[in-house]
């Protein structure tokens, strides 16, 4: 697992915040608390584009999901991806600093590719080892961050010093890096995210679907996040034609006919999506996006951004969504890293319970795989190690997992029903 540290102080509604980002992140709070403008934020630091293009400025994506105007002269973010040491305040991988109005991002990788060109592309002359000690230190510096390790990298290095020859050129050093690239993607180590913002708006997607390169080509005022996953959910309804809906009832069915989408209540009844029952409305798209993902190959990345999964759906339905969502999205049965990422942003206490129920799913699975199986398929078991939790208030983030039992905070769960009895029991009692 490759963890990230996430600090902002006085931006929009937050004033002091400081998490841990694991590969699924969990934001609670009541309205207007921050969550929404962390899970933006996270969702402009993991997305590559960003982090490889030096062209794309971090004022122009604030702006894209309308958070540039919280920037003031006091505001300070930082994200630091890869961090080896928890005190240290170093992004290995990827290194981010907003602070007095000016802001750098270094990504180590490109950085260390630039020195080794740098230097000795000027001469032409060939010091093979002083390039694989360059090498070698990029190479220690991921695995570090990763904390993931490569089979057989004296081979690896062997296949370096045979890609270099006198004189030395840039297409060597592309070389070199493509040897890089191509081994380390394999392992996990190098991971190219695509964020993915799926909207509490969404139930909009399905109407600007098919609309979206008009929109953005006469210039409409539709925030530019809500265009691009528009774009992808387009995407999706050209490639998904058909989808069981058994998290909401075992008879219910998503088709695809036409340009027209379908709820099918059964074999024959059908309800035209954009006539159907807002829960309906609500979950469709998140579900296409992700079956669109996975029609994807392999080496795609995802890192989504889920706000408020509970909207319009019941309860029950809000539980089995989570399930979906980790068995979709997520495979623990991998110890060191994940293809696609998720941060979730809710107000329903029941998110937690339900999130509560998979995590201990895994840690019981452990002594009891096949019992467990039966109450919960493994494949919705949570991994606490690539979980976390923040409650938001007033300004703040507070963490709200225990980390040594795996389990998030009972009282979070339960400050809610406490309230609605205590006044139950007020009330009875007059």
């Amino acid at each position: 697992m490759q963890s990230a540290r996430l600090i902002v102080k006085n931006f929009g509604p937050l004033k002091d915040v400081d998490i841990e980002v694991r590969d699924f992140l969990c934001l609670i709070g009541k309205q207007a608390t921050g969550k929404s403008t962390i899970a933006k934020l996270i969702a402009i630091f993991e997305d590559e584009n960003f982090r490889e293009n030096e062209d794309v400025l971090f004022e122009k994506e604030l702006a894209k999901y309308g958070m540039n105007k919280f920037l003031n002269e006091k505001t300070v973010i930082c994200f630091y991806k890869g961090i080896v040491k928890q005190n240290k305040n170093i992004g290995y991988n990827f290194h981010f600093e907003y602070e007095s109005k000016s802001y750098y991002k270094i990504n180590f990788r490109n950085l260390y590719k630039k020195n080794i060109v740098k230097e000795y592309t000027k001469t032409g002359k060939v010091d093979k080892e002083k390039i694989k000690d360059y090498v070698k230190g990029l190479i220690m510096m991921d695995l570090l961050a990763t904390g993931l390790t490569h089979p057989d990298l004296d081979a690896f290095y062997e296949a370096i010093d045979t890609s270099l020859s006198a004189p030395i050129t840039e297409s060597d050093i592309e070389d070199v890096f493509k040897i890089i690239e191509e081994s380390f993607e394999d392992k996990g180590v190098y991971k190219y995210y695509d964020s993915q913002y799926i909207p509490s708006e969404r139930n909009f997607l399905h109407i600007i679907a098919e609309n979206t390169l008009g929109l953005i080509n006469n210039d409409v005022k539709i925030p530019k996040h809500l265009l691009e996953i528009g774009q992808e959910y387009e995407k999706a309804l050209n490639v998904v034609k058909e989808i069981p809906l058994n998290l909401i009832d075992k008879k219910y069915s998503y088709k695809r006919e036409g340009k027209t989408s379908y709820i099918y209540h059964n074999k024959e009844e059908k309800t035209d999506l954009l006539q159907s029952a807002s829960g309906l409305q609500s979950i469709i798209p998140i579900i296409l996006l992700i079956e669109y993902a996975n029609t994807l190959k392999e080496n795609y990345y995802f890192n989504y951004v889920v706000e408020e999964p509970e909207l319009n759906i019941y309860p029950e339905t809000q539980y089995e969504l989570i399930k979906y969502l980790v068995k979709n999205i997520f495979d623990f049965k991998v110890k060191n890293y994940q293809r696609k990422k998720m941060v979730m942003t809710t107000h329903s206490p029941y998110i937690l319970a339900s999130i509560n129920n998979l995590l201990l799913a895994f840690e019981k699975g452990k002594e009891k795989p096949n019992e467990v199986h039966k109450i919960i398929k493994r494949e919705s078991w949570i991994n606490p190690e690539f979980f976390n939790v923040y409650e938001l208030r007033n300004g703040k983030s507070y963490k709200i997992m225990n980390d040594s039992l795996g389990q998030i905070k009972s009282n979070i769960i339960d400050n809610v029903t406490d309230k609605f009895s205590n006044e139950f029991d007020r009330l009875l009692a007059l």
